[in-house]
């Protein structure tokens, strides 16, 4: 779980971020010094005091717009954040903020064009460089972010697939050089990361290629690197790329290798097919399709890598207009059946009115945002409606039709495993349930238990049975929320809970030994209660509307929803 120490700072970041220049007022826990006026092309000097250990510096153009913005530790009170105005940036003048949250100083300096002499009669003049990329960066994970330093970057244009699409070749030292740095410096126990940014407009198909080399030697300290555009998004941690085996495929050396990470909004034929296929299970697209691959180069061939093993991959898109949260989702758009399924995603709300929406999955596809209200007739007054329609909306529990769910069936082992394995956003896989001679390779549930018993959500009986079909109970609810709670996270087991939390319930002596552990840690975390103040009923038979809010919980408990 996410510290509260790093959600009151992602929290400040984004009030930083977002704000109008206008409605920054200054503080006493941080001071600017006076900038001095430049020309284009020039170094400013940003420095400062500050009481805090880190401040985020932003530098806004006459426009507004971000020119500059990074994340600067403080030393000894004192704080530098030097940086050049690229030579193609306008004149006039320019704002300086630094700070957290409310808690900001502020300087204006003024920016001169350069003034050009014309070139003597037949000489040869140089031309102008293109202006240096906007670096507007949304901190991820606990770690100060390094800003990679594009300007040896190569940029061109090429044809993929009908579709013009801006090249970025990363400069390797300089990735080298953020990476090191990002490793070296104290991230607080989390992964280190690394930007790099491209100032594009919304729309652009972007392709950022990486050095292979680089990224394998990089590879031990656990680090990220996230791309960013001006449509989205991704951060790309190194541990899911096994570099030996990707050598291996191409069948050349790693120096001769490059990684390529592709996001491209999806083309109108594509936007058409999801409309439809939403319009059919009662949704409606918000904005367009977005698609984030990676494929692997080198001697003429190339290797697609879109499957991550249990490590959650994370993208970010932000979205205006008006979305509702509660009753929206991201969802995966698989080309080949038209099917949408749900995404772990969540929705924050910014300062400047667009939405941020944060999206997580252990593979590669197309993803969109989708927007349902789903009802039952059979929930006006059930005490579960709230979080059943919920969960409806974002795809993750269905009705026994359209207007019914049924909140008073039981549910069965293989219903609650297929909830589990929707609600990770897993890929169903059938092979992995293979073992059970009581699940059939063509049975509906076939995919999800497979996909479970990859995640080792579950397990089965010693007579080798997995019993699909049976009413699932409350002690063998929690065995696998416990376990989904560890696959979330990222750990091979949850965190042992205390036995003492089951001395309110008067029958804890009934709950299985198999079990105790799973149950004091789904009762400490929030995800089950008591049957009453003080029975557990560990053998009851769970219903549909139990399953969903236990589904609800342990989704708000490990961020896969808001």
């Amino acid at each position: 779980m996410k510290s509260s120490i790093l959600r009151i700072f992602m929290i400040l970041t984004l009030c930083l971020a977002f704000v109008p220049a206008a409605a920054y007022a200054e503080s006493s826990t941080v001071s600017l010094q006076n900038v001095a006026d430049v020309t284009v092309g020039d170094k400013v000097d940003i420095k400062g005091a500050s009481t805090l250990d880190k401040v985020i510096v932003k530098v806004l153009r006459p426009d507004t717009s971000v020119v500059y913005f990074d994340i600067v530790p403080v030393t000894a009170g004192q704080f530098a954040a030097p940086f050049t105005i690229g030579s193609g940036e306008p004149a006039g003048t320019y704002t300086v903020v630094a700070g957290q949250g409310s808690e900001v100083s502020s300087k204006t300096f003024k920016v001169t064009a350069k003034t050009v002499t014309p070139p003597p009669s037949g000489s040869v003049s140089t031309p102008t460089p293109p202006p240096t990329p906007d670096k507007v960066i949304t901190p991820v994970g606990g770690a100060v972010p390094v800003v990679v330093d594009t300007s040896k970057n190569k940029t061109s244009t090429v044809d993929v697939g009908g579709r013009s699409t801006t090249v970025i070749t990363q400069d390797g030292a300089s990735l080298a050089d953020a990476l090191k740095k990002a490793a070296q410096q104290d991230n607080k126990g989390a992964a280190p990361v690394v930007y790099i940014a491209y100032e594009g407009k919304q729309g652009d198909a972007v392709q950022f290629n990486l050095p292979f080399s680089v990224l394998k030697d990089a590879a031990s300290s656990g680090a990220i690197v996230s791309l960013q555009t001006g449509e989205g998004e991704y951060s790309l941690p190194l541990s899911v790329l096994n570099f030996d085996a990707i050598a291996a495929s191409l069948g050349v050396s790693a120096s001769d290798i490059t990684i390529q990470i592709n996001i491209v909004p999806s083309a109108d034929d594509i936007n058409a097919k999801i409309k439809a296929s939403a319009a059919g299970i009662g949704a409606s697209q918000q904005g367009g399709a977005i698609e984030f691959s990676i494929v692997a180069s080198g001697g003429g061939k190339t290797s697609e890598l879109n499957e991550f093993g249990s490590t959650y991959v994370s993208r970010t898109v932000v979205a205006s207009g008006t979305i509702d949260a509660s009753h929206s989702t991201v969802a995966l758009y698989d080309p080949q059946t038209g099917a949408l399924t749900f995404v772990p995603a969540q929705f924050t709300k910014q300062s400047d009115g667009t939405l941020k929406i944060s999206f997580k999955r252990n593979g590669n596809s197309i993803y969109t945002v989708l927007t349902a209200s789903k009802a039952f007739a059979d929930l006006s007054t059930h005490w579960a409606k709230a979080d059943i329609e919920l969960l409806a909306s974002k795809l993750v529990v269905n009705g026994v039709s359209d207007t019914k769910f049924a909140p008073n069936s039981s549910i069965t082992r293989a219903e609650f495993a297929a909830l589990l394995v929707r609600a990770l956003g897993l890929t169903p896989d059938a092979s992995g349930a293979a073992g059970f001679k009581d699940v059939a390779s063509g049975a509906w549930y076939a995919g999800a238990t497979g996909a479970a018993v990859k995640a080792k959500l579950v397990e089965g009986f010693e007579d080798g049975s997995f019993k699909p079909g049976a009413t699932i109970t409350r002690e063998q609810m929690a065995v696998m929320i416990t376990r989904a709670v560890a696959y979330a996270q990222g750990s091979a087991s949850t965190a042992a809970s205390s036995e003492a939390s089951l001395n309110a319930f008067k029958d804890k002596s009934a709950i299985g030994s198999w079990a105790r552990a799973s149950v004091a840690q789904a009762v400490d975390a929030g995800i089950i209660t008591g049957m009453t103040n003080d029975t557990f009923v560990p053998s009851a038979k769970a219903s549909r509307a139990q399953a969903a809010v236990m589904l609800k919980r342990f989704m708000q408990y490990t961020d896969l929803i808001d």
